[in-house]
């Protein structure tokens, strides 16, 4: 990402594509992982950043925008190019977003950055909490190798400084050479791999823009190798190796300065340009064998001109040397032959209109397997059970094998099983469109059902619409922005077998009027007082015509009695800790079963109307949900000392063990062939499917955000479930992302 290069040359482009929708069949047993995807943005209108990325098809897994630079006196700066909105539709597309870091071959900036590492490290890490960012790329350039070690140490920073889900990764000069000293030797590869998730190796600028410069491949196929291999001789693992392809060439004027009397010794362009350029003044084009690599020469007559952003290319011989389908073909080959992580790029927006077209025919090669299709989509998903499945163009064992399928495929099944040659054969079809068939005693399969909207409230009304299309004579509406009111309104919507919709404080969304009005409700239940839900928005859901019921306490926990009241009599409830935790949530489903209210506590003590509630109804049983950190050991002695006669505590390690052991502990009650999951870091999304999961007497499992779900929960999954369950995810993809679905399918028993 040679930045100076690329002000010089603000039309190169590099995009890169191994589609996280596929992983080899590696010819070594022990490779089996999906290739990472990213590719970094820079160039065009920040309203074309989002189509810049939806026209790669899907095909990234994350894209790394220019958010942050650092100043000339060390600092971070913030640019102006970031955008909520569009991390947001990233997210929703389950595509991560990780800005890189620059400081643009300003070698003051770099070595004030790396002097002030420390709060440089504590000032992104806190940037990427609060713009919901998934991690960091750094690339800082142009320093030198005595600055070596302050590098590898900021790396260590900003490890310990970002949680240990997001990203920290380096963008490093390549190095087939093995230099030490320079550019080059600023980058410790070895002790940078110990911190970083990866390494993103810029293997390109084999040529650069100097008179210095050979004229020739901007990475010929021996470099790219080269540079690989470089990485895996300094200790580096290979599944932190990311490795760049490049997009754009290199042209030069042969015959001295053009008429502005200026030298185009190796001046980047764009991919987009060279074609046109070469047809417009009849130039040949020679594909090198020697080092895999198109160049393309051409000669401008007198008189004419040609501007490649505003250098002006006048009368003479030019050279370009660049990429094309076939040395990119040839490069696609390594990452694979190596067992790498995958491959990056540089900068979207300038790669030819049909890249995407021919990278996907290379990866969609017989050595190439369906893992994860880039959104997965409510509907019928098969599992591939076995390897070396055969997916055939027809439902026949002669059928034309389209591709060999590894185990833990997923694939879409599109139709009806039918039977030929005593064998089952399900159609089916692959993320990328393609269609066949395989034989159903190598498939699993289960009916998946994706919930969401975009946003909470959006997906409140999308549960609204999964569960009650045909109506309901209640809906219980709670806060969204902070909804521990609502959590408890989840078992009063059971009661009422009606649906929890969410609203903001002082406004009531226009999706949710619009559900509203399709429900048409007799009753709407406002759980929470005015400083939650406001007067306004009472006044509001008055005047579209439906009675409403304001459950509100002075407090929290005061609420929850108040809602408990509205549930009815029970010697038997649920008490969960009154700060905001998805517990509340997991346990739902059963409380809104059995009807038992879900109550409020401090960690230490028992709120006075919690107590009261228990004395007045004799209470007989009392769950507590979470560990003692939530809810004390204090608490189960208090409630021995009301007359409980019996206290349990269901609690795990974490949030994830939680949701499991509720499960287990609720297994008679609850529904197991029908799992609802969702998120436990970001969980308001899905509280309004707690209601659609009690409907439906289903349990609710929180899972994590990354492709290794949490051991409680995957041997839950592989081991104890009575059969291969229907599935509901609840939230979108910003939150449950697409290779943490894939998981959970690929690990149900």
């Amino acid at each position: 990402m040679k930045v100076m290069k690329l002000i010089l040359a603000s039309m190169l482009s590099i995009t890169f594509l191994f589609r996280n929708t596929y992983h080899l069949e590696a010819q070594s047993a022990a490779f089996n992982n999906e290739f990472y995807n990213m590719s970094y943005l820079f160039f065009g209108g920040l309203n074309t950043y989002i189509s810049q990325v939806d026209r790669t098809k899907g095909t990234l897994q994350a894209v790394s925008p220019n958010y942050f630079d650092i100043t000339t006196n060390g600092e971070l700066d913030i640019t102006w190019k970031l955008q909520t909105s569009f991390i947001s539709e990233m997210h929703k597309r389950g595509i991560k977003v990780t800005p890189f870091l620059a400081n643009h071959w300003d070698r003051t900036a770099g070595i004030n950055g790396l002097n002030n590492r420390e709060k440089l490290a504590q000032d992104i890490a806190a940037a990427i909490k609060k713009y919901n960012l998934d991690g960091i790329n750094v690339d800082i350039e142009g320093v030198g190798h005595t600055y070596r070690n302050e590098h590898t140490d900021f790396i260590r920073l900003l490890r310990q400084y970002i949680p240990k889900d997001k990203v920290v990764s380096v963008a490093v000069a390549a190095n087939p050479n093995g230099w030490n000293t320079g550019w080059h030797g600023f980058y410790d590869y070895k002790m940078l791999s110990q911190y970083a998730d990866y390494l993103m190796i810029m293997a390109y600028d084999e040529s650069w823009e100097s008179p210095d410069s050979p004229i020739g491949p901007v990475s010929s196929q021996s470099f790219f190798e080269r540079s690989i291999i470089y990485a895996i001789n300094q200790g580096v693992s290979r599944d932190r190796i990311v490795v760049g392809l490049p997009f754009f060439g290199r042209i030069w004027k042969l015959d001295g300065p053009n008429l502005d009397n200026r030298f185009i010794t190796g001046m980047g362009i764009s991919s987009t340009r060279i074609l046109p350029i070469v047809n417009q003044f009849n130039g040949k084009i020679k594909f090198d064998e020697k080092t895999q690599s198109p160049n393309a020469t051409f000669t401008i007559p007198k008189g004419k001109e040609y501007f490649i952003g505003s250098t002006r290319l006048t009368e003479g011989s030019y050279s370009i040397w660049y990429e094309n389908e076939q040395s990119i073909r040839a490069k696609l080959k390594l990452p694979a032959q190596y067992q790498i992580k995958g491959t990056g790029s540089w900068a979207l927006s300038h790669e030819t209109e049909e890249t995407w077209n021919y990278y996907t025919t290379a990866l969609n090669g017989n050595t190439l397997t369906t893992n994860v299709p880039a959104k997965f989509e409510s509907g019928p998903i098969g599992i591939i059970v076995t390897n070396n499945v055969n997916f055939r163009e027809t439902a026949s064992i002669n059928g034309r094998v389209l591709k060999t399928l590894s185990k833990g495929s997923s694939l879409k099944i599109t139709g009806p099983a039918v039977t030929v040659e005593n064998y089952v054969w399900y159609p089916v079809q692959l993320n990328n469109g393609l269609t066949g068939y395989v034989a159903g005693n190598n498939l699993k399969n289960f009916n998946l059902n994706e919930v969401y909207g975009q946003n909470r409230y959006d997906t409140g009304v999308q549960v609204s619409n999964t569960g009650w299309n045909k109506g309901s004579n209640a809906v219980v509406l709670g806060r969204g922005d902070l909804p521990i009111d609502a959590l408890t309104g989840s078992v009063l919507a059971k009661k009422f077998q009606g649906p929890l919709l969410l609203t903001m404080s002082s406004t009531l969304p226009d999706k949710v009027v619009s559900e509203l009005n399709r429900l048409q409700p007799k009753t709407v239940y406002i759980i929470g007082g005015e400083t939650a839900v406001s007067n306004e928005v009472q006044l509001r859901i008055k005047k579209l015509g439906y009675s409403v019921k304001r459950i509100a306490g002075k407090n929290r926990y005061d609420t929850s009695v108040k809602v408990a009241d509205e549930i009815g009599k029970s010697s038997e409830l649920i008490l969960a800790t009154g700060k905001e935790s998805p517990d509340a949530l997991s346990i739902a489903p059963f409380a809104g079963i059995k009807q038992f209210p879900i109550l409020f506590t401090e960690q230490n003590a028992l709120p006075s109307e919690v107590r009261d509630i228990i004395q007045n109804r004799n209470v007989q049983k009392v769950t507590i949900i979470g560990g003692v950190s939530a809810i004390s050991a204090k608490v189960e002695a208090e409630l021995s000392n009301l007359g409980v006669k019996n206290v349990e505590r269901i609690a795990g390690a974490n949030r994830y063990e939680t949701s499991v052991a509720i499960a287990r502990r609720f297994q008679s009650v609850l529904n197991l062939r029908s799992l609802y999951f969702a998120s436990g870091v970001s969980f308001i999304d899905a509280l309004p499917g707690s209601a659609l999961a009690a409907l439906n007497g289903s349990p609710i499992l929180l899972t994590n955000n990354t492709s290794t779900l949490p051991d409680s929960l995957k041997y839950f999954l592989e081991k104890e479930l009575p059969s291969t369950p229907d599935v509901t995810i609840l939230g979108g993809y910003e939150v449950i992302p697409n290779d943490t679905r894939a998981t959970i399918f690929q690990t149900l028993k």
